[in-house]
C-alpha cells in the first residue's frame, strides 16, 4: 500500500514538474523568438537589401527588396521583360505594373497599405505590439509537419490576423498563417520560412514557400542579403505619370 502511494505521489510530482517545464506564455515566447532572430542586434540595423527570385509555375522572377527605417519598403521585380515596382513610405504606397497596360504609378489601396506596413516593420510585428495597436494570444503547443511548435496569434485589428508557429527548440518561425478580410470575404495563405542562415549576427530565412491549403503558390529564394546599405530617400517617392504620346506618336 505504501509503495503504491509513493509511486502515485511520484507520478503526480513528475507530472507537475513536466507541466511547469512546458509552460509558456506570450511575453516569454516573444522574447525567445526575438532572441533567436538576433535580439538586440536587430535594433542596430537601419536598412536591408535582399536579392533573389520567386519561382512560380516554372517561371523565375528576379527581384530586389529594400527595407529601411522607419517603415519604408520597395520591391522591384522583372517579369517578361517588364519592371514591376511596389513601394511603401511609412504611411502611403504606390505601384507600377506595366502588365495592367500602363506605365503610370498608381496609389495603393487600403488593404495593400496595411500589408506593406507589416512587411516594412524591421523589428517585426511582435516588438512593441501594444504601442502598434495589436493584440497577441498564446495558442499552446502543436506539431507542425512533425515539428513540435509553440503558437502565437497576432491580431492587427486592421482586418489581418496572423498565427505564428515557432520551433519548440530553436524558436524560429516555421509556419505563418495569415487571414485577411476583404469586404465580407476572407483570404487565407500559409508561409513556410526555412533555410535559416546567420548573417552578421542576424538569423535570416533564405527560403519562403507560400501555400493555400495543399496548393503551393510560389517559392521565394533569397540569394544575397546586405545590412546597412546606403539609402536614397528619392527611391520611395512616387514618380510623376509617364508622358503620353500625342496622336502623331511623338
Amino acid at each position: 500500500m505504501k509503495i503504491r502511494f509513493v509511486r502515485a505521489m511520484l507520478l503526480i510530482v513528475l507530472t507537475v514538474v513536466a507541466s511547469a517545464a512546458a509552460a509558456m506564455d506570450a511575453p516569454e515566447l516573444i522574447a525567445k523568438a526575438t532572441e533567436a532572430m538576433g535580439g538586440a542586434k536587430l535594433k542596430t540595423i537601419s536598412s536591408q537589401k535582399a536579392t533573389g527570385k520567386i519561382v512560380n509555375q516554372g517561371m523565375e522572377i528576379p527581384f530586389t527588396m529594400v527595407t529601411a527605417r522607419p517603415g519604408r519598403l520597395r520591391v522591384d521585380a522583372a517579369v517578361m521583360g517588364m519592371s514591376i515596382i511596389q513601394c511603401f513610405d511609412k504611411t502611403s504606397g504606390w505601384s507600377i505594373n506595366p502588365m495592367t497596360g500602363s506605365q503610370d504609378p498608381v496609389p495603393m489601396g487600403d488593404l495593400e497599405i496595411k500589408s506593406m506596413k507589416l512587411q516594412s516593420d524591421m523589428d517585426g510585428p511582435f516588438v512593441g505590439y501594444e504601442a502598434k495597436g495589436y493584440t497577441v494570444e498564446y495558442l499552446g503547443q502543436e506539431d507542425v509537419e512533425g515539428t513540435s511548435c509553440y503558437g502565437l496569434r497576432l491580431d492587427t485589428k486592421q482586418d489581418i490576423v496572423m498565427d505564428f508557429w515557432f520551433d519548440a527548440e530553436s524558436f524560429l518561425t516555421i509556419k505563418q498563417n495569415t487571414k485577411i478580410k476583404v469586404d465580407q470575404a476572407e483570404m487565407e495563405v500559409q508561409n513556410y520560412p526555412s533555410d535559416y542562415r546567420q548573417q552578421d549576427g542576424v538569423t535570416v530565412p533564405f527560403s519562403l514557400q507560400s501555400r493555400r491549403g495543399d496548393q503551393v503558390l510560389n517559392q521565394m529564394v533569397i540569394e544575397t542579403v546586405e545590412f546597412g546599405v546606403a539609402i536614397d530617400d528619392a527611391m520611395f517617392a512616387m514618380p510623376a505619370a509617364a508622358a503620353k504620346a500625342d496622336s502623331t506618336g511623338k
